[in-house]
């Protein structure tokens, strides 16, 4: 048996709260977790949409039931099946996702605000953005352990914060300390990162 890869052209749905013109100061990129849709993760947002600062919320490609065949639907960026080339097509959708805002708002600033599932999807992607991106908020999610030598130069130049729960159920205080050393050890980078009181969800109050 061969093994075959074809390119197919697809939409995929990206919610958008505000307006992007000419005027749009600030675009903020949000990317949600495991499980989750734009529908639900932009909500948090709403009230924080003003003349100058627009947000666009792509959703991950790959949708599934949370339990059994039937019930509740959510989205997923990658799994382990075919990983790398569900790498690949994240640069490919990503890249898609800022020409097109970076289109509507030429002079704005763009930011990315990734939680949990999407924290790995946006720190892969640093270094292949078509636009430049100017902050980073890595909320409540593991950082690659594979990342390539392009994602750490553009990571060292960037406004990156990492976010973490001090009782996050999927990311305990002890795998947070292994994360910041690795990176600090191997990769020479000594991240910010702030805690907040909670678990496995951003707070509002701190966005």
């Amino acid at each position: 048996m061969r093994q075959h890869w074809i390119s197919t052209e697809q939409e995929q749905r990206m919610d958008v709260l505000g307006e992007l013109t000419s005027a749009t100061k600030h675009i903020w990129i949000g990317l949600h977790g495991y499980g989750q849709l734009v529908e639900f993760f932009q909500r948090p947002f709403r009230d924080l949409e003003t003349e100058d600062r627009a947000f666009v919320f792509p959703q991950a490609p790959h949708k599934f039931y949370i339990n059994g065949v039937s019930g509740r639907v959510g989205a997923s960026w990658m799994t382990k099946d075919e990983r790398l080339k569900d790498i690949e097509n994240q640069k490919k959708y990503l890249t898609t996702v800022l020409n097109w805002a970076h289109s509507k708002a030429p002079t704005a600033h763009i930011h990315v605000l990734a939680f949990s599932q999407g924290v790995a999807t946006v720190m892969r992607f640093l270094g292949h953005s078509p636009v430049a991106i100017s902050t980073v908020l890595a909320w409540a999610g593991s950082w690659p352990l594979d990342a390539s030598i392009v994602n750490l130069k553009a990571l060292s130049k960037i406004n990156f914060q990492g976010w973490f729960g001090d009782n996050d159920e999927f990311i305990g205080r002890q795998k947070q300390i292994e994360i910041q050393a690795y990176y600090k050890n191997q990769f020479e980078l000594d991240l910010d990162v702030s805690i907040y009181k909670g678990g496995h969800k951003l707070n509002q109050v701190i966005l």
